[in-house]
């Protein structure tokens, strides 16, 4: 008897459609259950196969007919995390419940960033040009290059770059997907793709221009996009599986998926297939544990050992006092962009705006720069 595997995650988000085994999807409340449009019961009476499905989240149960069928279930070891939209009216009242007294600090960070740039954000949700398309992607593209060159990791993501980047723009004007973007006058800073179904949002993939680290755009894109879901009625934002701190500080749902073997009520060589199936999905997910536990040791301590010591000295900020003959340099152009991430740490530290400063470089010190804002200034030798 055949067994069918079923990546049930990448099913209902990724290809917004419930598979045909299912009548439908038990959401959290009675009023969230989600009908399959696509099912057909003289079909699945039809069906003499096992169904091993994978990746389910607990608040997505999918609904079987238990006339047809027996289930048998593993936890897997990989957590998903969530947040739960009702009951909040926008991103700021969600961010009050759940950080509390910290929740001044996001909303400081999100004025810090639109006081010293010209910041705008948009969503494409159903309509995007090829021509704006093919921007924001290979923005995207370059922003992951960078940020997993930082960390000295590999990107997933990348690996399937020429899939993803084929199938978003569909999707985008199917509005199965979306693409949310960050902009520091036209310019993209934050690229996020976004799975939809069912009046909830799947972040896929995301990333940013890490020479504004200080800026925190992680938090930035969260908060903007948990906004656009409210105001346009959706009921959860996924992150998906990863163990990572801002999700672990984000979300107020965290989960174990669920792996579940479904398979024919009066077949015994379905059942005894079942329980040997249910048997293998057991040990893998045991080894994915220790697996993973390993993973994590060995990544504490490459981190440990593979601290990057900074390559400049930045000198205390303090008022402005130089010798308005030293020449100006451009940091916008090419030769001398490795000043960005220096000038926007200025920027946020001294609360300036980007068309206020300039960069100077000091003759007889080699490659010794000032930033100079209205008022104050940094001394940034490499």
């Amino acid at each position: 008897m055949k067994i069918d595997h079923v990546d049930y995650f990448f099913e209902i988000f990724e290809k917004s459609s419930i598979p045909k085994l299912f009548s439908g999807i038990e959401g959290v409340e009675e009023r969230d259950t989600i009908a399959n449009p696509n099912y057909d019961e003289n079909e699945i009476k039809g069906l003499n196969k096992i169904y091993s499905v994978f990746f389910i989240p607990d608040y997505l149960k999918p609904i079987y007919s238990t006339e047809l069928f027996k289930l048998k279930k593993v936890d897997q070891f990989f957590k998903g995390y969530a947040i739960f939209l009702d009951g909040f009216e926008s991103a700021d009242a969600y961010i009050k419940f759940r950080f509390r007294s910290n929740a001044k600090g996001i909303r400081r960070r999100i004025k810090r960033l639109e006081t010293c740039f010209d910041i705008s954000y948009k969503t494409y949700y159903g309509n995007i040009k090829q021509e704006e398309y093919d921007v924001f992607m290979d923005c995207l593209h370059e922003m992951l290059v960078r940020r997993f060159e930082q960390r000295n990791d590999v990107s997933q993501t990348l690996t399937q770059w020429d899939r993803y980047k084929e199938m978003y723009f569909s999707l985008i004007n199917e509005k199965k997907a979306s693409l949310f973007v960050v902009l520091e006058n036209n310019v993209p800073i934050v690229v996020s793709l976004n799975h939809h179904f069912e009046k909830r949002l799947f972040s896929a993939i995301s990333s940013y221009d890490i020479d504004y680290g200080k800026f925190s755009l992680g938090s930035v894109e969260i908060y903007k996009k948990l906004d656009w879901c409210l105001a346009n009625d959706h009921v959860s934002y996924e992150m998906g599986m990863g163990d990572l701190t801002y999700k672990r500080e984000w979300c107020n749902h965290i989960y174990n998926f669920e792996h579940q073997i479904i398979y024919p009520q009066k077949s015994i060589i379905a059942s005894f297939k079942a329980s040997l199936e249910m048997m293998k999905v057991s040990v893998k997910e045991f080894i994915f544990k220790l697996a993973y536990v390993k993973y994590k040791e060995y990544k504490s301590k490459r981190k440990k050992s593979d601290k990057i010591e900074p390559t400049f000295k930045a000198s205390a900020i303090e008022n402005i006092q130089y010798n308005e003959d030293y020449p100006s340099v451009d940091f916008t152009t090419k030769e001398y962009d490795f000043l960005r991430n220096n000038v926007f740490d200025f920027l946020y530290s001294s609360i300036e705006n980007v068309k206020d400063v300039s960069v100077v470089e000091v003759p007889k010190e080699e490659k010794t720069y000032l930033i100079l804002g209205k008022s104050k200034m940094q001394k940034i030798a490499f």
